[in-house]
């Protein structure tokens, strides 16, 4: 294949969906490749390094009959080679859309792909390199092979143990530990995998010995000259690197430069020239310089023994050997090395007859080897004979994947982070996929644990007959059902109104002007506005009449009052009995999060799917029925976080729909979750479910060892001596933290930390604290990180837990009553009965009546008085601790995901298996390499010999 007449196919394929059709192919659709028409249908890429890619398929298809290939590159702007399909890097790499679009359309028009370079052929979609897209693959259906072309698995730290002349010693640090990470892990893939392996070089035998050589080809009839070697007055010798630095250009470029000098030799360096002109350079060149770094031989070697030059590199000697055994001559490559490439140069130049014999023997080596027929008999054996490969095959570090779904932004969820860095822990590959919010969108590394908050559109909630009746609805209804739509409407009365009054004003302003500058109105004119004024006074009247239900004075709000009444618990009866509170229906946004993050959740080829929010559940659901379509089986576990029916605040409505959508995928799951023993008995209940579902507390981790944190007594500048209670965590009024600012008149010198962000409430109580004159021992602090929240309180004299009566909070074992016991602190809780009966149980501090203000008050009085026994009676007992610490959660979640996958990798079974320290560590460093010790140990040697 001529480059100058592909030249133009090139760039016509380097444009957007500019896609050329191979031959067989029907014309190419919505940007992608063209639809072959064999029963073989062969995908070479992404490398196409050399237009090697393009050339293996033609290769291929010319001895195959009954295959046909497309090859397939992104284009970099800088030696692009021809290729059937290509697009720009900026679309391989940052375009979702293309990458979903080509991945459908490969596993559904092809049979056979050859990944070439470890490089993956949809960008980054599965993972940063190809080994990441084979199960993929395998599970579609399609064979897969791999050809290596070099640097991708040559190892730096093993071929300077060969070579004297390797280049990585002399390259900077990063990147040559960059390429001994990937040479590692892709002669790891090469090595291990069941499939065909192929190498482009026969020096990368050395580091894929199972590999079948595919050598690389050239165009011999493109390449070939007449042009008499060594007939120049001086003789040419041009040397063309494409990577001088490892091609080793800076040790020969100087040695010719002088020979040049002296006028022995025309020395021409060629660098960034473009490939279809290189024919020429060769044809007028005696002597082409190749390789003196590498001790093997590639593509531009090839080309310089078609032309019939004479070429000169340096080739390992068993790399000699290796292509004399397999291919029966000799590698017409005259030997050289830095050191002696200047006397080969002269030597060669001295005898003329015998530098024409080796350049003699450069077409017919070429034509045998490398004109295409020896590789395509290498790749027959793929297409027609594919070696057997397990569909459920992958590489040793991918491992067994684990999606943690929740709907929010991941990093605000302490729970979910708990659940993630302990299940990383088990050497389980772990994504958490949540909303989009204020802390985190896109993608962010977090230790091992990778987050996913893609952006989602609105592609239904806005979108179709909803939007279409929401506005027929707002139009028709005679009142406002928001405070916003009356502001709307209101905003335009408002203008209208000013405008009228300017407009009077004006009329003022112009009278108190001289004669000449006044403007005289008509009768008519002044008849009209006076129409409009009370048109627009009518207008306010109606405006105010439609907002009566949004802007009618509330009545104030009892602080105890947790909308669970018997007309709250009406409507949401009806609402679950009627269609009104179907989820679909109530719920639109979670067909949108459906659109965008099923097709997430089918790419990643999941084993355990962990849901952490009801509305995620049927997300989970339906991308394990689609994995049951494709063969493969994803687990679901649900964590219920709360008992849906008994949630307060929420609208009955939405209540209805969250358990509607809980009602209708609970049955799908594997495993059920929940917070506390009581829950766990309601949601067996509710939902029939055969098994009791496993608690796990939300209970805090281990600080880190080298936490370093200000106590909320000393945040606050109280001494020792002074009664501290704290309370932490959110704050609405069912929270009751009002009922111990009531309190606090009754307890002289008793301060209270509320360790909560500022909101509504908050402001409420803090305003109360003043009206009861309390407000000097009334304090609002901040959050600090989850994992040093027990170090933050140990200061305080008493947790509390003032919950007031609602479902949930009678069945709930929150956070903070675990946070209190790590931190050593004496308990009240209001009588919540799964928090009072620990409580009571285990010798904890005190229960009062929720709500009760002396009650409470009595309660703090009396655990004050018994506080340093309390406190000594928890620091003393280390079952205790255990018991409400995430190290003991973490061993039923162990237990949960062992029965789940059947087998859990060694790393779960460690002494710090359940042990995490921190929810948000930075991204891990990767591990020293073999090239760091070999940096060390020639340092180490150096200072030595200085010595």
């Amino acid at each position: 294949m001529d480059r100058n007449t592909n030249k133009g196919r090139a760039e016509q394929a380097a444009s957007p969906g500019g896609a050329t059709s191979p031959p067989g192919g029907m014309p190419a659709q919505d940007g992608m490749p063209a639809r072959l028409d064999a029963p073989v249908r062969l995908l070479v890429g992404p490398a196409n390094f050399a237009g090697q890619g393009t050339r293996w398929a033609r290769a291929l298809e010319s001895r195959a009959t009954n295959t046909k290939a497309t090859s397939f590159a992104f284009f970099k702007g800088v030696l692009d080679y021809p290729v059937d399909y290509g697009v720009p890097a900026r679309t391989y790499r940052r375009n979702p859309r293309w990458r979903l679009n080509f991945y459908n359309h490969v596993v559904r028009n092809y049979t056979h792909v050859l990944l070439e370079a470890a490089r993956p052929v949809f960008g980054p979609l599965h993972g940063p390199d190809g080994s990441f897209e084979i199960p993929h693959l395998l599970t579609k259906g399609l064979h897969v092979a791999l050809i290596a072309h070099g640097s991708d698995v040559r190892i730096p730290s093993r071929h300077v143990e060969t070579e004297p002349w390797s280049p990585f010693p002399d390259l900077e640090d990063e990147t040559v530990e960059l390429l001994e990470r990937n040479a590692t892990r892709a002669a790891e893939l090469f090595t291990s995998y069941p499939g065909q392996v192929y190498v482009s070089t026969p020096d990368l035998l050395d580091y894929v010995p199972d590999a079948a050589w595919c050598p690389v080809i050239v165009d011999v009839d493109a390449w070939r000259s007449d042009a008499p070697v060594l007939e120049h007055e001086k003789p040419v010798v041009a040397h063309a690197p494409s990577k001088s630095a490892m091609k080793g250009s800076e040790l020969i470029d100087p040695i010719m430069e002088r020979l040049a000098e002296r006028g022995l030799i025309t020395y021409r360096r060629v660098e960034g020239i473009d490939p279809a002109d290189m024919p020429a350079v060769y044809r007028d060149a005696d002597i082409v310089l190749d390789q003196f770094r590498i001790g093997s031989y590639g593509v531009a070697a090839c080309e310089a023994m078609a032309a019939g030059r004479v070429v000169v590199g340096h080739i390992a000697q068993h790399v000699r050997d290796r292509v004399a055994a397999d291919t029966g001559l000799d590698l017409p490559i005259v030997d050289a090395t830095p050191d002696t490439i200047e006397q080969v140069v002269l030597d060669l130049i001295a005898d003329p007859d015998r530098a024409r014999a080796v350049a003699a023997r450069g077409p017919a080596f070429v034509e045998k080897v490398h004109d295409g027929r020896w590789s395509a008999e290498a790749l027959e054996s793929f297409v027609e004979q594919p070696a057997p490969v397990p569909v459920g095959w992958k590489p040793s570090w991918i491992r067994p994947k684990v999606v943690m779904m929740a709907g929010n932004d991941i990093v605000s969820d302490a729970r979910v982070l708990k659940y993630a860095q302990t299940v990383a822990n088990w050497d389980l590959d772990v994504t958490c996929i949540g909303i989009p919010g204020r802390r985190l969108r896109g993608v962010r590394q977090f230790g091992k644990v990778q987050v996913m908050c893609p952006p989602i559109p609105s592609k239904v909630l806005l979108t179709g007959w909803r939007r279409r009746l929401t506005i027929v609805k707002a139009n028709l209804r005679p009142w406002f059902s928001t405070e916003a739509e009356y502001l709307l409407a209101y905003s335009r009365w408002q203008y209208a109104s000013r405008e009228l009054r300017a407009e009077r004003g004006r009329d003022r302003r112009d009278h108190e002007r001289n004669e000449s500058g006044r403007v005289r109105r008509s009768l008519l004119e002044r008849l009209q506005r006076a129409v409009r004024w009370r048109t627009l006074r009518l207008h306010r009247a109606v405006l105010q009449a439609r907002a009566y239900f949004v802007r009618r004075p509330q009545r104030d709000v009892d602080l105890t009052d947790l909308g669970i009444g018997k007309r709250r618990a009406r409507l949401l009866a009806l609402h679950r009995r009627l269609p009104t509170g179907r989820w679909r229906r109530v719920m639109p946004e979670v067909m949108d999060q459906e659109l965008t993050l099923g097709p997430l959740l089918d790419r990643l080829l999941i084993e355990v799917i962990h849901v952490h929010d009801v509305f995620m559940l049927g997300i989970a659901a339906r991308a394990a029925h689609r994995a049951a379509l494709d063969g493969r089986t994803v687990k679901i576990i649900y964590d219920a976080h709360e008992y849906i029916p008994g949630v307060p605040v929420v609208a009955p409505r939405r209540v209805a729909a969250y358990s509607d959508l809980e009602r209708e995928f609970i049955r799908d799951t594997d495993r059920v979750i929940t917070v506390s023993e009581p829950l766990a008995r309601w949601l067996q209940r509710d939902h029939k479910l055969a098994a009791l579902p496993d608690v796990v507390l939300n209970a805090p981790v281990e600080p880190p060892a080298d936490a370093e944190v200000t106590g909320v007594r000393e945040l606050l500048g109280l001494s020792e001596d002074v009664p501290l209670l704290v309370y932490g965590g959110g704050v609405n009024r069912a929270r009751g933290v009002g009922t111990v600012v009531e309190a606090l008149p009754q307890l002289p010198d008793v301060h209270l930390a509320i360790v909560a962000r500022a909101n509504s409430v908050t402001a409420e109580l803090l305003a109360r604290a003043v009206e009861l004159g309390v407000s000097d021992r009334v304090h609002l602090a901040p959050f600090v990180s989850a994992e040093v929240v027990p170090l933050y309180l140990r200061s305080a004299s008493i947790g509390l837990s003032p919950l007031l009566h609602a479902p949930n909070h009678d069945i709930a074992v929150t956070n903070k009553f675990c946070e209190y016991i790590a931190a050593g602190l004496p308990i009240i809780t209001s009588d919540t009965p799964a928090q009072a009966d620990l409580v009571n149980e285990l010798d904890l501090g005190a229960v009062y009546p929720a709500g009760d203000v002396d009650g409470l008050a009595r309660a703090i009085s009396a655990v004050l008085a018994d506080r340093d026994r309390i406190a000594k009676r928890i620091a003393d007992d280390a079952d205790l601790l255990h018991r409400f610490s995430w190290s003991a959660q973490a061993e039923v979640i162990r237990s949960v995901y062992t029965e789940v996958m059947g087998e859990l990798p060694a790393a779960a079974w460690t002494p710090t298996a359940t042990v995490v320290h921190k929810l948000i560590p930075g991204p891990p460093e990767p591990p020293e390499t073999r090239w760091h010790a070999f940096r060390k140990a020639r340092a180490e040697k150096l200072a030595s010999d200085g010595a």
